[in-house]
């Protein structure tokens, strides 16, 4: 990942000795040329004068920056002056100023008292008209600090990203999630061995950092549920293999995504995905994709996926595209449908493992992933009653999931209509074992009945004999009767529902004795039936029958 970052860094650019901000509002504190406080002016930020302002973030906290240029603290300006004189005080040979002048408080103070909280302020200073960008002496103080980073670690030997005999040291990476003060990074616990862990040039350091800042700023993107992920290009052959396009997606950003138009389709929760265009690549180079977490002055990686090819993008939107497809879905399938299925309000650490699964092409256990699903659809029930578009979103996950993690290619997406019922049936991959048709056209009949009840009697009393969907096998094997009989009490045990319970009843007869399934598998199974009913009902009595049905029910 790091040579990547490098590779992409030199690409872009050479690094500065600035980094890029944003902002809303330029509080600058001036000063003339004795070092005297004289006055606060405000203006509008403006990106041309980033090299001016001489923002560089620092490697910890105290002070946050290495330059006094910082992010003002509405709420505690007091601190914030406080990091910015610790900041100036580190530089050496730079001109004097006196911010310990009480006036500076007093004028932030009734600066920002109008201000909404949410305003971001960028907090700098000006000496004699002269940003901190303007003087020669800021720049080259800078330079030595940065040259002294790490230098208690510093020995000439071989850097671990380019490969040649330079200054190296182990205390200057450019992610918080490695450092020498964990003794689990450091060979043999010994913080002065860090740099055979991570020998690391200043030059590298520095192409990294605008690597990671480019990918930060243009390629991290929201893959579901609010959790960011970034992505890395490897230049497997060099950039110049690349397709014109790719590259500029690559390099300019989120811009270039809109090559693609209104005609992109998405496999993740992000307005922007571009992960479309780069499918289209071929394999001359691979992403690595990181999902990092920031948590004040950590951070904390959730997951790394290494070396994806293209075409393995390719084979997510293929199976995407046989969802969406097979299941006639009512929107569109993304991560984010699988999301709710997964996630929790204190960890998204299964989510994060079906990602790694179907990226990689994994197998994954069919036990845990139903577990996960029916346990959803069982909320469902409870929520509403009327759980069929989640049943759907479960039904489109199991399938994703099962399309991308065996060892199979992704079928061909064929034409949603079908000649007969079992011809519908063998097309679900879920479906691969006459139980589980069964199980399936039970719940579709079920479904049926429930319809009939909420049109009759306003009022769905046969849920509550479906126990919430934890029916046992000997529960089910009762079921299928009582069914019938509800129906015909209601007149409408006919033609259609004639057929259905027929084929149930085969379907279950050819399955083995017990039936050697748990509660959460029988369950779902039939719970997929339920919400595929209108699927069913279409080649049972038609779809315009369906669609008057559904027009009652509304």
């Amino acid at each position: 990942m790091l040579k990547a970052l490098r590779e992409l860094g030199n690409l872009i650019g050479r690094p500065t000795l600035y980094d890029p901000i944003e902002a809303d509002k330029v509080f600058v504190l001036e000063f003339d040329e004795d070092g005297n406080y004289v006055g606060l002016t405000q203006e509008q930020f403006q990106r041309s004068k980033v090299l001016l302002y001489f923002y560089r973030k620092g490697k910890g906290s105290n002070p946050p920056t290495l330059t006094p240029t910082i992010f003002l603290n509405i709420k505690s300006p007091g601190k914030s002056v406080k990091n910015l004189a610790n900041a100036h005080k580190k530089l050496r040979n730079v001109p004097t100023i006196d911010l310990s002048d009480e006036r500076i408080l007093k004028d932030i103070a009734s600066s920002v008292e109008n201000l909404s909280r949410k305003t971001k302020v960028l907090l700098t200073v000006r000496i004699n008209g002269k940003f901190m960008g303007e003087i020669d002496e800021f720049r080259e103080a800078l330079k030595a600090r940065l040259r002294e980073e790490g230098k208690s670690e510093w020995v000439k030997g071989v850097c671990a990203i380019c490969g040649e005999e330079r200054i190296v040291s182990g205390d200057i990476s450019p992610f918080k999630f490695y450092t020498i003060d964990k003794p689990g990074y450091v060979i043999g616990f010994n913080k002065k061995h860090a740099y055979r862990s991570f020998p690391l040039c200043y030059e590298c350091r520095e192409f990294i950092k605008l690597g990671r800042q480019h990918v930060e700023r243009n390629l991290t993107f929201t893959f579901a549920g609010g959790i960011k992920y970034s992505i890395i290009p490897d230049f497997v052959l060099g950039h110049e293999n690349v397709r014109d396009e790719v590259l500029a997606v690559l390099t300019e950003g989120k811009k270039s995504a809109s090559l693609k138009g209104e005609s992109a389709r998405r496999i993740t929760a992000d307005e922007e995905d571009i992960l479309e265009i780069l499918s289209e690549e071929r394999d001359v180079m691979s992403f690595h994709f990181l999902f990092m977490e920031k948590q004040q002055s950590r951070e904390l990686v959730h997951l790394y996926l290494q070396d994806v090819y293209p075409s393995r993008l390719k084979a997510l939107f293929k199976a995407k595209s046989v969802v969406e497809s097979l299941l006639s879905l009512e929107s569109e399938f993304t991560y984010g449908t699988m999301w709710k299925f997964f996630a929790t309000k204190n960890s998204a650490d299964d989510f994060y493992e079906v990602i790694y699964r179907t990226f990689t092409g994994r197998p994954i256990d069919r036990g845990w992933l139903i577990s996960r699903l029916i346990g959803r659809i069982r909320e469902g029930i409870v929520e509403s009653q009327t759980p069929r578009l989640t049943i759907l979103d479960a039904f489109a996950t199991f399938v994703f999931v099962l399309l991308t993690t065996k060892k199979e290619g992704v079928m061909d997406v064929r034409d949603s209509t079908y000649a007969s019922l079992e011809e519908f049936l063998d097309t679900l991959p879920a479906l691969d074992t006459p139980l589980k048709k069964g199980l399936f056209l039970m719940g579709a009949l079920t479904e049926k009945l429930i319809r009939v009840q909420r049109r009759v009697r306003g009022s769905t009393p046969f849920y509550k004999v479906l126990k919430s969907l934890k029916m046992d096998e000997r529960d089910l094997k009762g079921l299928l009767p009582r069914i019938r009989n509800k129906l015909e009490e209601y007149d409408h045990f006919r033609k259609g529902e004639s057929i259905l319970y027929a084929k149930a009843s085969e379907y279950l007869s050819r399955a083995p004795s017990p039936w050697g399934m748990n509660v959460d598998e029988l369950n779902f199974y039939f719970a997929l039936g339920m919400g595929m009913y209108n699927h069913v009902a279409e080649l049972i009595y038609g779809k315009e029958e369906v669609e008057d049905e559904l027009e009652e029910q509304a």
